[in-house]
């Protein structure tokens, strides 16, 4: 039991121990790198911390350890720089992803068709890891219980299915570059 006691103590102790210092250190490299955060996100737009593409979620994930690092850590200004620096560096990058496809191809997922006309394309399903139960699931989020009305449904590159259903004269207007 001492042992366990001991080791909870020095799990629940920062190194250095409590301190006034280290309180106000810890509370003032929140508010300080809450307020950076709040302000890089309205400056890069909605998508630096919102959509997540495959690129956005590398970054939403670095930028959360950078913030932890820097707030637990001694430094705040290099913390504080690192996350504008990946900041700077997403919005570059959907700068140029939205200005030239290769480059978009090149960071992002391309969207995979997965049902097309009523038939499910099981070879695209198999590549991007989809089973049919969550394909499934997805349908009956939006409304379809009949695989069969299904026009086409694609995964998106941030992950989620979008799905047109009806009838309709050959290929619709936003079928994806890259058919999967």
């Amino acid at each position: 039991m001492d042992v366990l006691l001991s080791v909870l103590r020095d799990i629940l102790t920062p190194q250095g121990g409590w301190s006034a210092e280290f309180l106000v250190r810890v509370i003032l490299s929140v508010l300080l790198l809450y307020a950076l955060a709040v302000l890089i996100a309205r400056s890069f737009g909605s998508r630096t911390f919102a959509s997540f593409t495959s690129f956005d979620f590398l970054i939403n994930v670095a930028a959360g350890s950078l913030v932890a690092s820097s707030i637990m850590g001694r430094n705040l200004a290099e913390g504080a720089l690192a996350l504008l620096c990946l900041a700077l560096l997403q919005g570059l990058t959907s700068w140029l992803s939205a200005r030239f496809a290769r480059f978009h191809d090149l960071v992002d997922n391309p969207p995979v068709v997965l049902i097309e006309h009523g038939r499910l394309r099981e070879e695209a399903m198999r590549r991007v890891r989809v089973s049919r139960q969550s394909l499934e699931q997805q349908l009956r989020r939006q409304g379809v219980d009949d695989v069969t009305r299904v026009r086409l449904a694609v995964l998106e590159s941030g992950g989620t299915v979008s799905v047109m259903t009806g009838e309709g004269e050959g290929r619709p207007g936003t079928f994806p570059r890259r058919a999967g």
